[in-house]
Order: C-alpha cells, then structure tokens, then sequence
C-alpha cells in the first residue's frame, strides 16, 4: 500500500506541474491575442476598402484597358499553380493544425510550387512529397510589414514569368477569439467579384486605369499582410484555448488523485489501527 501511495504521490504532483505550465502558457497567450485581435480588427476596414477600390475600377472598366499581368488568363496548359501555406511555428494549438493540413491535402497537389510560411507547414509539405521552393518562419512575435516583401518576390517570379496558373494562399481566418476558420484564398488572378456593390461615385485622377496600376504592387501587401496577421491571430487563439483546456483536465485529475490518495491513506491508517487493537486484546487475554 505503501508503493501505491507514492505513486499516486508522484502522479498528482506531475498533473500539478502540467497545469501550472499550461497555466503560463495560457497566460503568454492571452497576452499576444490581445494585440493580435486589436491589429486584425483595426486594419480589416482598411484592407476591405483597397479591395473595394480594386473591384469599383474592374466593375466601370473593361479588362482590356487596365494593363496588369495579374489580370491576365493563364494558358491552359499550365496546370501548376503557386500555393502558400502558413501556419505557427510551435504545436500545442488545438485542432488548428490539423485543420490547415486538411485544407493543403485537399487543395495542393504534388506538382504545384509551394511556399511554407511555418516551421510545421514546412514538416508537414516535405514530409508528404511536395513541391517546397522556399519557406519562411512564423516566428513567435506579432509579424512586421517588412516580412512580407521576401514573401512577395516569389508571386512576381512565379505569375509574371507565367510558370504557375494561379496564386492561393492557405491559413486560418481570425472570426474571433472562440472561432477561427480555415481558408483557401486565391490572390491572382484578380477577378471581378459578381456581387460587387458600386457606392459612390468617385473621381480618378489622373485615369482609373493609372491609378490600378499604381495600386495593384500595394492590394497585394495589403491583403498578405492582412492575411499574416489573421493567422498569428488564429494562432494565439487556439493555443490559448488549447492550454485552457488541458490546464482544466490537469486540475481534474489532479483532484481525482487526491480524493484517492486521500482515501487509500484514511485506509492505511484505519487497518493499523485495527491491526493495534488486535494486537493489545491478545496481549491482555
């Protein structure tokens, strides 16, 4: 009895230790997604109105006076298309990997280009065979407007020379801190968005066509580095759910253990009192 109360002991002091741990990375992350949230929430009405812009020009011109190769329709014997995948750098975040995993398996096929924004979208495309051409951490701090630029470079490689068809990006959507979506978003071509509502008039100077032009290099660090945020976002959200819920279990068991650990030592002690008593009737018979 003895060896079992110390390894209950020792189980309860180690589910201890794991809700303090996930206790502190709860907190760590609670303390990121803060920021992070306040970033996407502030910058998303920006990003929406570049992209609104875009779509008010495509809808009054016709393609064929905006010059813009990201407007251009591939040839159809190019099949490949140039995919970048992003996800953290670190597990412990709940289904999210899995989800984002999910998405490549069902959207990437082994002859197109990919970019892995992550270490583990790194593990997880060169572990399962395909196309890596380059790849880039996540990192652990909220990512800087200048991180992207590296990023981009590939999309003006790939698309302009006309090696890729298409360009999509795979991460996961910042809805809020209790949900976060997994998304495949095509970024080139650009396409005329059929439910697309014209408000206003505006007036481009010095031509709509001179200022897409213009334009075009900037919508797409807007919405990359929109993009970036939104999964750093994702990120601490679900870690932080994640060690919420296993510094939760942690605490169950532990209480568990010690209801246990408590009886089997009231049992201990009520068997040597028994075996005392017994003992000092037979010595007084």
């Amino acid at each position: 009895m003895a060896e079992s109360l110390q390894q209950i002991k020792k189980r309860i002091k180690t589910a201890n230790s794991i809700a303090q741990i996930s206790k502190a990375m709860e907190m760590i992350a609670a303390s990121k997604i803060k920021k992070a949230q306040n970033a996407v929430e502030k910058n998303r009405p920006y990003a929406e109105r570049v992209k609104y812009i875009v779509q008010k020009i495509l809808a009054e011109n016709n393609e064929n006076s905006l010059t813009s190769y990201f407007l251009e329709v591939k040839k159809k014997n190019i099949n490949s298309k140039l995919v970048y995948v992003i996800s953290p750098d670190k597990g412990l975040c709940g289904g999210l990997l899995a989800n984002i995993f999910k998405q490549v398996s069902n959207n990437v096929s082994k002859q197109d280009y990919v970019v892995a924004i992550g270490k583990k979208a790194q593990v997880f495309c060169i572990k399962n065979g395909y196309n890596v051409i380059a790849s880039f951490n996540m990192g652990t701090l909220f990512p800087k407007y200048a991180d992207i630029f590296p990023m981009l470079k590939i999309i003006q490689e790939f698309y302009r020379d006309k090696k890729v068809s298409s360009v999509e990006v795979i991460y996961t959507y910042f809805k809020n801190r209790l949900v976060q979506e997994p998304t495949a978003k095509i970024l080139a071509p650009i396409q005329k968005d059929e439910n697309f509502i014209n408000k206003g008039d505006h007036i481009f100077e010095p031509s709509s066509s001179e200022v897409f032009k213009s334009l075009i290099p900037y919508y797409f660090e807007v919405i990359f580095y929109d993009i970036l945020m939104n999964a750093y976002a994702s990120e601490q959200a679900a870690r932080m759910a994640s060690m919420s819920n296993a510094k939760e279990n942690a605490n169950e068991i532990s209480s568990s253990l010690t209801m246990v650990y408590n009886k089997s030592r009231q049992e201990k002690i009520t068997n040597e009192i028994l075996d005392l008593a017994n003992g000092q009737i037979k010595n007084a018979i």
